[in-house]
């Protein structure tokens, strides 16, 4: 990405909801993993590390919210 180029993380909130504390947490407890549906650990695994490395290595614009919709947007310094 070249200086000022936009970057923006779209994430459907009813689907990657844990965030990544809760997600270390259910890693470490088998029945409570097994319990839960693999779409939403795989779904809120990929936005938490989106956004994490976003933010380290890019400017953070702004978050819209609509519906349950989160879009976030970063710009390359």
């Amino acid at each position: 990405m070249s200086k000022g180029d936009n970057l923006f993380i779209v994430d459907l909130t009813t689907v990657s909801f844990f965030n990544s504390e809760r997600l270390k947490n259910i890693a470490s407890n088998e029945e409570e993993y097994k319990r839960i549906p693999f779409l939403f650990l795989v779904s809120s695994y990929l936005k938490n590390s989106a956004i994490s490395i976003a933010y380290s290595r890019m400017k953070y614009i702004d978050k819209k919210t609509i519906y349950s919709w989160d879009i976030y947007k970063f710009q390359k310094d």
